[in-house]
């Protein structure tokens, strides 16, 4: 089965002594390829150098995104940010974005947007994808997209409705489904059976977010090899064949991000 992770964070402290043996399994799994993103220009540059590690043993099989979380709004060194873009394994920019769940009051909305902008203006100099991070943030988010005319990019952990979904598909952005469909969430399964395969890409985020049955089981942390459990899950909602919607989530990442 052809499968993409197009989101994932083995750069993160949970795979420290790990992230190849991590990578090794889900490529045992049938995953095909993985993105490493970024939350910040520590995580960014290491998610870079884990990228060439991982690949010198297994081909070309992990790729980076590059940027600075909005939640992370006190770390910022995007000259760092600029400098790593222009590795040939970095494929997208971000995550970046706006995130109103952590700051329900919206003290950052300033910071978020200047750095969301930032992003923007790379991707589209680099002709790079945006990996868009929109937590709450609905119609700033599409602003801010809109007076940039649109850049090339990706919803990752989509949690709109169907409404959100078709105004950005109408755009012409993708759309990324998590583990978080596996949980029944009702809004979700109706964007999933309204809006075309093709526009759809699949990720696991992880460590986060670890789709159920798993998630019933046990404590374990989330990662790519885990990427099937959405698959299966889109298949079911949309009532097709899982290795159509394997193979199409994957043809639709490998023409995205160009890899």
């Amino acid at each position: 089965m052809d499968l993409i992770d197009t989101h994932c964070h083995l750069n993160f402290a949970t795979f420290r002594d790990n992230y190849f043996d991590v990578a090794l399994r889900a490529k045992k799994s049938g995953v095909k390829k993985i993105i490493i993103v970024g939350a910040d220009s520590q995580t960014s540059e290491h998610a870079v150098k884990i990228c060439h590690e991982i690949n010198l043993k297994l081909g070309r099989f992990a790729f980076a995104a590059v940027g600075i979380h909005p939640t992370h709004t006190d770390r910022i060194d995007f000259p760092q940010i600029e400098n790593l873009a222009d590795d040939p394994l970095v494929v997208a920019i971000g995550e970046t974005g706006f995130d109103f769940y952590h700051d329900k009051e919206k003290v950052t909305i300033n910071k978020q947007r200047e750095l969301f902008d930032l992003h923007i203006k790379l991707s589209k100099k680099l002709s790079k994808p945006l990996i868009i991070h929109n937590r709450e943030a609905d119609d700033e988010v599409f602003k801010l997209l809109s007076e940039n005319d649109f850049p090339k990019g990706v919803f990752h952990c989509f949690s709109s409705d169907y409404s959100f979904a078709e105004t950005v598909i109408k755009s012409g952005y993708m759309i990324s489904f998590t583990g978080n469909i596996t949980y029944g969430n009702k809004k979700l399964k109706k964007v999933i059976q309204r809006i075309p395969l093709e526009k759809i890409m699949i990720e696991t985020d992880s460590p986060y977010i670890l789709p159920e049955p798993l998630r019933l089981q046990s404590d374990m942390d989330n990662e790519p090899a885990n990427v099937f459990y959405i698959a299966k899950k889109i298949a079911l909602i949309k009532d097709k064949d899982e290795n159509l919607v394997a193979k199409q989530t994957a043809e639709n990442a490998c023409n995205f991000f160009n890899i």
